[in-house]
């Protein structure tokens, strides 16, 4: 397992605010009389149901790292295509667009991941539907777009390369469009 997956897992699994341990649902011990035992089989029921309830948590607590996350792979990607196109122009491009690109790659397979765990169990009903559907496959086409044109990039020439990132800008592009429309409803360009 790769350090910063390593890390997303512990950090998860440690970092359940206090709030969500304070009002945590009290053992289902708590049904039986005091003098009561419990069966093996119960035991293991009730030690199910709470480990699920903790992955729930969890799950829905990183999830909320989206929100930090996805500002990343947009600037980087963005700016990865926009230095791309100056080296072409200029003649005097450097590797500063593949590292951009890099960082852009990992923020974007981040964010997407967290923008699943973010929407996992989220109940949404009509236009807000449709959004979030265009969202998600458009973060996730990023990403994967991203992963391609990072494992491809030493084949691929200046222009081609410059191509690719614009792709691969046009659609963090997208996909933000989309996600803003979720936080602040489908005309928030509209409003002053």
């Amino acid at each position: 397992m790769s350090f910063p997956l390593r890390f997303l897992v512990i950090f998860t699994f440690c970092a359940i605010p206090g709030q969500a341990r304070e009002t945590r649902i009290p053992p289902a011990q708590s049904e039986w009389s005091a003098g009561e035992t419990r069966t093996p089989e119960a035991a293991a029921e009730a030690s199910a149901t709470d480990a699920s309830s903790m992955i729930y948590r969890s799950i829905k607590y990183s999830g909320k790292y989206h929100l930090l996350a996805l500002h990343f792979p947009i600037a980087f990607l963005l700016a990865a295509a926009l230095v791309q196109w100056h080296g072409v122009a200029t003649g005097r491009g450097g590797d500063m667009a593949v590292v951009l690109l890099s960082f852009g790659t990992v923020g974007a397979v981040v964010a997407a991941m967290l923008g699943w765990m973010y929407a996992y169990d989220s109940v949404y009903f009509g236009d807000d539907e449709k959004l979030l559907l265009w969202h998600r496959w458009l973060g996730t086409g990023t990403a994967s777009a991203a992963t391609m044109v990072a494992l491809a990039r030493n084949r691929l020439g200046p222009r081609a390369l410059g191509w690719a990132l614009t792709v691969c800008a046009g659609l963090v592009a997208a996909a933000a469009h989309f996600g803003a429309s979720l936080a602040h409803g489908a005309d928030f360009l509209k409003k002053f």
